[in-house]
């Protein structure tokens, strides 16, 4: 296992051919999928796998379309596992993959994409410093794009 980096809930590692057993399952879960539909193409992606620090697979996450113009770098999340919902495990999660891209990839700038009615996210989000930067038409969806600014 290569660990990228790890707080007092998750740990985050390098993405495994094993992890995509339980992200198959995931990818059942209606909910899941509504919540954060695959729209659009992603550049260089980055996979990572979340883990609870007991070695339990909760969620996927990515950097990618790492812009050096713009200096900026996309963040993606998806804690597929229900259980972990609404327990602080995405929103750790989201601030050790921030820090690790401002300081690993040296942006100023990570940003994301979010569906404006997954309400659970946008607020993870705004805890982790994120605002709102504008939306985006993608694959027939409306998100909400938002930013963090080192």
């Amino acid at each position: 296992m290569s660990e990228i980096t790890r707080g007092k809930l998750v740990l985050i590692r390098v993405h495994e051919p094993k992890d995509f057993h339980d992200e198959s399952l995931w990818s059942l879960d209606r909910e899941v999928i509504v919540l954060d539909p695959p729209a659009g193409e992603t550049l260089n992606p980055h996979p990572y796998a979340i883990d609870t620090l007991d070695g339990f697979h909760i969620g996927v996450c990515n950097l990618y379309d790492h812009d050096t113009a713009f200096s900026s770098i996309q963040l993606g999340i998806r804690i597929g596992n229900r259980g972990y919902w609404n327990r602080g495990y995405g929103t750790e999660a989201v601030q050790l993959l921030t820090l690790y891209a401002f300081i690993n990839f040296g942006v100023t700038r990570v940003w994301l994409k979010v569906l404006p009615e997954n309400v659970r996210a946008v607020r993870c989000y705004e805890k982790c410093g994120f605002s709102v930067a504008g939306t985006l038409a993608l694959s027939g969806y409306d998100f909400v794009v938002m930013e963090k600014l080192l």
